[in-house]
């Protein structure tokens, strides 16, 4: 990888920010919740108008011309519209009230109608059409998706209608035939209730358990980041350790826009080990805490990056960078830190601790660690003149 490619990679890591997970809620504008229960409320509906209409068929069968046209009427010009216009509801509204309040109403017509036809047909056909009404009544209970107290209207007002139609017989005066149905449609109706509330509860347990997973994955994620963060993260500075170095080298090239070139400074705190000596462990974290501030403020901008190499030593990095820029730079960071005035408590004379450096200015092409190691020499070269100095 060449110094320009390191550089600006460096320096574009260093700025991103951790990406949060996506927002979930809204989907074109519609609330998550409605927008999962679509599909089912539409197959539904659509199973029924299927249903519905192809019991015309059975009608034509069945059913004498009186019935018949019964049929046609109640199926084609009442029950027909009230499902597709529930299906349209179901597509383009985002009011979840009026979805529901649609979808009920389309149930509930459809088994009205079905009661309603049966009456109009002899023995053992009326019969038959009373079943299914019920088998209807049980399947929207489960299968419509309404919410469980529309669930429960729904219910009451179809076996209130169901057991007005059978036990009339939609005579006048009453019939009173095939009372016996009535009895089954209210155990099966008990029974279809109970099993919603089962199939509800498991469905809520499946969703705390994806919403619980969901979190903790986040969490994951999260804890992950941040520890990737802190792997990179000299402890005892706050800026970019050597390992930061080393996994940008090795993580590959990518396009950028040709530049000057990039400079790399390589620092060294004069007389580091004395000055431990002296003033303790304790103390040296101090100095090398003071200097690492000192060199990250004085850096050009965020594009510069500044890492802790090792010790009492500093690499830094400055993207599109040419010789004589490098060495401004240099020279302002060893002011910064000969600013600091800390003093060195093993030097006599009130001397402060100070920094030598070597810079080099890296061409297009030049790979990092030919540029780490060109500094490193001119770093040897500065302290062998004398330290507190800058040699590029």
């Amino acid at each position: 990888m060449n110094i320009d490619e390191i550089g600006s990679r460096i320096a574009g890591e260093a700025r991103r920010p951790l990406q949060a997970a996506p927002a979930t809620g809204c989907r074109d504008g519609k609330p998550a919740a409605l927008d999962r229960l679509q599909h089912p409320r539409q197959h539904w509906l659509v199973t029924i108008m299927t249903i519905d209409l192809l019991s015309l068929a059975a009608d034509q069968m069945l059913l004498g011309p009186d019935g018949l046209l019964v049929a046609v009427l109640l199926r084609v010009g009442v029950v027909t519209p009230l499902l597709l216009l529930a299906i349209a509801l179901n597509r383009r509204s985002r009011n979840a009230a009026l979805i529901n309040l649609s979808n009920a109403i389309a149930s509930f017509a459809f088994v009205v109608a079905a009661t309603a036809i049966g009456q109009w047909a002899p023995e053992p056909s009326a019969s038959r059409y009373m079943m299914a009404a019920l088998f209807i009544i049980f399947s929207a209970t489960i299968f419509a998706v309404l919410p469980l107290w529309h669930t429960r209207l729904l219910l009451a007002l179809s076996m209130l209608a169901y057991g007005g139609i059978v036990a009339t017989g939609l005579r006048l005066p009453p019939g009173y035939g095939n009372t016996d149905l009535i009895g089954l449609g209210i155990v099966l109706a008990l029974v279809s209730l109970n099993i919603r509330r089962e199939r509800d509860k498991r469905i809520a347990e499946l969703r705390r358990m994806r919403a619980t997973d969901a979190a903790r994955t986040i969490e994951l994620h999260q804890a992950n980041a941040r520890l990737a963060a802190l792997s990179t993260i000299d402890p005892l500075t706050g800026i970019f350790n050597r390992r930061y170095l080393d996994e940008a080298i090795g993580r590959g090239t990518f396009p950028i826009a040709p530049s000057r070139g990039s400079g790399v400074l390589m620092i060294d705190v004069d007389h580091f080990k004395r000055f431990n000596d002296r003033a303790g462990h304790a103390g040296g974290d101090r100095c090398l805490r003071l200097i690492a501030g000192a060199l990250q403020a004085a850096l050009r901008s965020s594009e510069d990056i500044v890492a802790r190499y090792g010790g009492e030593e500093f690499a830094v990095i400055l993207p599109d960078a040419d010789d004589a820029e490098t060495m401004a730079v240099a020279e302002r960071l060893r002011r910064a830190v000969a600013d600091l005035a800390i003093p060195h408590p093993d030097l006599c004379d009130g001397r402060i601790v100070t920094v030598s450096i070597g810079g080099y200015a890296a061409a297009a092409g030049e790979s990092f660690l030919e540029a780490i190691e060109c500094a490193d020499k001119r770093l040897y070269v500065a302290k062998q003149d004398g330290r507190n100095r800058v040699f590029t």
